[in-house]
């Protein structure tokens, strides 16, 4: 009678079970500290802001690790990592679940609606000819541009003044904001310590809008992460008791879970989060600085929010998205559609 023969597994898969399990292990206690590091001491530490910028890969990255726990039957893992999905879920799932019929606020039928645009056009931008068409073809009332040089504003404003006659720049030498409306614009003063702002009464037909156009500093170091929070909390100051329709749009070079985010959205309403569907990237569209090797030629699939368009509650929104190609820039056009509420 023949033997039957025992396998076993061989000594490299046990070696990469090893492996895998402690990788997973690592995962998820990482995410563990980052997660209660989030609450004290926050954002004041670099890999929690470094975190919140990648927030929604760790989400894809927990739902995969849960799987390959589940699989693998690790009990204690795959309970980890249960838990830490729904945390990541409690924190997207505005964005992630199918939009239902209704709104929360009543529209003010009597007044049309308003489209606004925030567009980063990075400083060594050329393509006044893409950026004039894609005005031209999503139509907004109002765009409000960032890194807009002079010379760039000059050629862009003068194509596009037949449909647009009304434009204003602020009066910092580099890099600009510039504003560009169906609408009259009036400039207005701005907080000494909101860094990088534009602010302007905008008269439309459905009454006048306080706009604020915002570049903020990236937060990643930390002397940009304190004039963020300087530039936000003086925001936040100017909005929250407004008693008139108010639009803060921009590149705020943050995401929705960092806290100094938070200061904005204590006050005011992101639109992509209110009518959104999906994580709404806008950085990077494609390499723009200049490297010594051709890199600016490979595609790149945007993986950060960081333009955003937020409004006080005077405004419904009603609809929001990111325009796939932002005609040579870094950053891809948000365009929001927003109507005066009762």
């Amino acid at each position: 009678m023949a033997r039957r023969r025992h396998t076993h597994p061989s000594c490299l898969a046990r070696f990469l079970a090893a492996w895998g399990n402690l990788a997973l292990w690592s995962f998820a206690l990482t995410l563990v500290l980052w997660n209660l590091a989030r609450i004290y001491p926050g954002d004041r530490w670099l890999l929690v802001r470094v975190g919140n910028y990648f927030a929604p890969w760790l989400m894809i990255g927990v739902f995969v690790a849960l799987v390959i726990a589940l699989l693998g039957r690790r009990r204690w893992l795959w309970r980890m990592f249960l838990a830490l999905g729904l945390i990541f879920g409690v924190r997207f799932w505005p964005m992630l679940l199918p939009r239902l019929d209704g709104k929360s606020v009543t529209a003010d039928a009597s007044t049309a609606s308003l489209r606004v645009m925030t567009f980063n056009v990075h400083y060594a931008n050329d393509d006044v000819a893409g950026v004039t068409r894609l005005i031209r073809a999503e139509a907004p009332d109002l765009a409000a541009f960032q890194e807009f040089t002079q010379p760039f504003a000059d050629q862009l404003i003068s194509k596009l003044a037949p449909e647009y006659p009304y434009a204003l720049l602020d009066h910092s030498e580099w890099p600009r904001l510039g504003l560009v409306s169906r609408y009259p614009l009036v400039a207005l003063p701005t907080p000494p310590d909101a860094w990088r702002t534009q602010a302007a009464r905008w008269t439309t037909p459905e009454g006048e809008v306080i706009i604020w156009n915002v570049h903020s500093s990236p937060s990643v170091g930390q002397r940009g992460w304190e004039r963020q929070r300087q530039t936000f909390l003086a925001i936040a100051r100017e909005v929250k008791d407004a008693s008139w329709p108010v639009i803060v749009l921009g590149d705020l070079n943050t995401t929705d879970q960092a806290q100094n985010y938070q200061l904005l959205a204590e006050h005011l309403t992101d639109v992509h989060r209110a009518v959104g569907w999906g994580f709404g990237f806008t950085f990077p569209g494609r390499w723009r600085d200049p490297w010594p090797f051709p890199i600016h030629k490979v595609p790149l699939i945007p993986f950060l929010r960081i333009d955003h368009i937020l409004v006080n509650p005077h405004w419904l929104p009603e609809e929001i998205h990111v325009v796939p190609e932002g005609p040579g820039s870094d950053h891809l056009p948000v365009v929001a559609t927003l109507r005066r509420a009762f």
